[in-house]
């Protein structure tokens, strides 16, 4: 099979330009992605090819200039898309072993964390060419066919849905409790719906609060799931909330999210700037890994920070990595995140735990409020599609949702416009059809 069509790039500058594509291949050979008339990239077996349909605009995209991967790139990964026949399908965005198909050795596809396969590529984020082109190539068994019932606007929000599910399970939350969220818009408005959601199935008795700047996306935020909404400023209290969901993309806003929070702050932001005194918060996002008090002796393979160079402390550890990491400042946190700038691999393995000894004097008020007062940082980022489909499939009124928050609708003729509409305040969620 061979297709050739001009798509929008993303630039190092933020900017968007037009560039020439070929994708010439088959799902039984791999394929060859020319990029203006020379070979780009090589794909080996297991992918598939599709036609894009919609693809959302999302935090991640906006940022993407400052994220750790090439660019130029066709991005995008919140994508609904039709095969040869016209059926609608939505794609999970991790290109690893096992979402290809192919039988391997690879500790992270055979232990449950496949998303988290070092030798991934990532559709629309790192490599893959993504959604705001007309095609795109995707992982065979990351394809999953949309049911008739629910509808395109709700259809090309799965991938988001999918992230929002992740967060509620990864917090848990327990009755009795708030559960804020802070920065309810593009992401932040589906994990209210998604706690307002999880709390009906569940018939667990929590509050969910939504903290916006904005009086219409604290109104949106009642109609979604929330019982309660505030304006984010210093009059909002200290400890608002037993967990704060920081869903802004803003960096600074994650020394809010500790000053909230009585137990937990959960980050789902990947702005790939520095934040409340860390540098790789996004990684720490991306590996789903959490901050958390040293307390007794953990259980698992642990490495101290402390002892050795970062690259000496790599090289003690192998396969799915250290469990723990044992720190006492930023710098040891960061390097425990990102040890060599040679590669993206943490010396704690995807959903391990960076622990911070007790007492440590710090000038990042996270450290701080862990440390001293055991305020823990969790973090997630992609969610299992099935349960988003799931959930929309069971529940009516979530069905409902795109039509809801999908504020703007553009073709990907202009993507500076699409952006900069899509960073402003009037916008919730920007999605684009592709031709």
């Amino acid at each position: 099979m061979r297709v050739a069509f001009s798509a929008p790039e993303y630039q190092a500058d933020g900017s968007f330009a037009s560039a020439d594509y070929e994708f010439e291949g088959s799902t039984e050979g791999g394929w060859t992605i020319r990029r203006n008339g020379t070979p780009h990239l090589e794909l080996g077996e297991g992918y598939r090819l599709l036609q894009t349909q919609t693809c959302g605009v999302c935090s991640t995209d906006l940022a993407r200039q400052f994220l750790p991967f090439p660019l130029p790139q066709i991005t995008g990964h919140e994508v609904l898309a039709t095969d040869e026949s016209g059926g609608r399908f939505v794609v999970e965005i991790n290109a690893s072993h096992l979402a290809r198909g192919l039988k391997t050795d690879c500790p992270f596809c055979n232990g449950g964390l496949h998303t988290h396969c070092p030798e991934r590529i990532v559709l629309g984020i790192h490599d893959l060419p993504g959604g705001f082109g007309p095609y795109v190539l995707a992982p065979v068994d990351a394809v999953i066919s949309l049911p008739e019932v629910i509808p395109d606007s709700a259809g090309v929000l799965v991938e988001p849905l999918a992230a929002a599910i992740n967060a509620v399970e990864m917090v848990d939350p327990e009755a009795g409790e708030t559960v804020a969220v802070l920065g309810p818009r593009r992401l932040g408005m589906l994990v209210v719906a998604a706690l307002g959601a999880w709390r009906e199935s569940r018939g667990i008795d929590f509050e969910v609060l939504a903290l916006a700047r904005h009086q219409h996306l604290r109104e949106l935020g009642l109609e979604v799931g929330a019982t309660n909404a505030l304006t984010v400023d210093d009059a909002v209290p200290d400890g608002v909330a037993d967990v704060v969901i920081d869903t802004t993309g803003n960096p600074v806003a994650l020394e809010v999210a500790v000053r909230l929070a009585k137990r937990e702050v959960h980050l789902k932001s990947t702005h790939g700037q520095p934040s409340a005194g860390l540098r790789h918060t996004t990684e720490l996002v991306v590996d789903e890994l959490k901050i958390g008090r040293l307390e007794g002796e953990p259980k698992g393979q642990v490495i101290d920070m402390g002892e050795a160079s970062p690259a000496e402390l790599f090289e003690q550890v192998s396969g799915l990595r250290a469990d723990f990491a044992v720190a006492e400042n930023a710098a040891q946190v960061d390097a425990a995140i990102r040890p060599s700038e040679e590669h993206q691999l943490s010396i704690v393995k995807p959903r391990g735990e960076i622990l911070i000894r007790p007492d440590v004097k710090s000038d990042s008020v996270l450290l701080r409020e862990i440390s001293n007062r055991g305020l823990r940082l969790s973090s997630s980022r992609c969610g299992d599609f099935r349960k988003a489909i799931q959930l929309l499939e069971a529940n009516e009124k979530l069905r409902g949702i795109g039509e809801k928050l999908i504020t703007q609708s553009f073709g990907n003729g202009d993507m500076n416009s699409v952006f900069a509409t899509a960073r402003s305040p009037e916008c919730i969620k920007a999605v684009v059809e592709i031709s």
